[in-house]
């Protein structure tokens, strides 16, 4: 390879390497804000159950217990994935986690029917035949996020009033301290099992807050309140997980980009030495050449 051809190289190499700096850069600053904003959900499911437990306390909520029998509830699953590659198999072990949990609970894959998030995961699932009733693109904007989840959550609610499901559950990656795990949520039913045990915790103070709204239509708001708030954390989280295994994925291809570079130098020095070397040596060649010509020339000189 030319020296010219290597320096060409050389200059692609770093400008790829440049393009994977700035795209881990991104997935780290994305991963902050989605945080921030789960830890906000978090928070604001807490006043929302605080609601619940405000009804229950004040004897104006009797809630039923959740429904069993999953096999024989229709099912609908939400699956969470991307919108951009350099995920690996990020999607595909999402979508291969989810059949297998329905699977578990003695479903039949091709009776349930699937709402996606993120157009890498739809096409994936198209190409498995899924019952696929709508997708929709996931945006990297957090400000987004909560118009996603209120258009599912309008889509789900169709679902359920005119195709008689009884079932949605949610699969979304979640992120570890090391690495991504697939979690799955149950939406609806709504799972009472949790604040049940609600009506035998004392109120924080001794003021039960006044509550003038129908108990029902509260009751509705505020399951529809965190329905939402679950949805939008799995999307969250989902998005975190998807950041930080891109950003992963980005420093293992800097690492061996900077590997690369480095054997490209290393070539390079090489060949720009030994193209040193034989200029030097054709210098000295001709040197000694015109030296021996001069010689040649004295002595006939002195022949004569």
């Amino acid at each position: 390879m030319s020296l010219e051809a290597l320096q060409k190289r050389i200059k692609t190499t770093q400008d790829l390497r440049d393009i994977v700096s700035t795209m881990k850069s991104l997935s780290s600053v994305s991963i902050l804000q989605y945080e921030q904003a789960n830890k906000s959900l978090k928070e604001y499911k807490s006043i929302l159950k605080d609601g619940i437990h405000a009804l229950i306390r004040t004897g104006k909520l009797k809630l039923p217990p959740t429904p069993k029998n999953l096999e024989q509830q229709k099912t609908l699953a939400i699956i969470i994935g991307s919108d951009n590659g350099l995920v690996g198999r990020f999607n595909k072990e999402l979508i291969d986690f989810a059949k297998k949990t329905l699977s578990g609970e003695g479903h039949n894959i091709s009776d349930c029917a699937f709402i996606s998030i993120g157009k890498r995961i739809a096409s994936i699932a198209e190409n498995q035949k899924l019952n696929l009733k709508a997708k929709y693109a996931v945006s990297n904007s957090i400000k987004v996020v909560g118009s996603i989840a209120s258009t599912v959550i309008m889509r789900i609610e169709e679902a359920v009033r005119n195709e008689h499901f009884s079932r949605v559950i949610v699969f979304y990656h979640k992120q570890n301290a090391t690495s991504s795990s697939v979690k799955s949520k149950v939406l609806l039913p709504f799972s009472t099992d949790a604040y049940a045990r609600l009506s035998k915790e004392p109120w924080a103070t001794n003021n039960i807050p006044l509550i003038t709204m129908p108990p029902q239509k509260l009751t509705s708001v505020l399951v529809q309140e965190i329905l939402m708030t679950v949805l939008s954390s799995a999307i969250t989280s989902s998005l975190a997980a998807e950041h930080r295994t891109r950003m992963i994925n980005m420093q293992n291809a800097e690492k061996n980009i900077d590997e690369n570079l480095e054997k490209l130098n290393h070539i390079y020095q090489q060949e720009r030495q030994e193209d040193i070397t034989d200029e030097l040596i054709d210098v000295i060649s001709g040197s000694e050449a015109i030296h021996k010509s001069k010689k040649g020339l004295d002595l006939s000189f002195n022949l004569c």
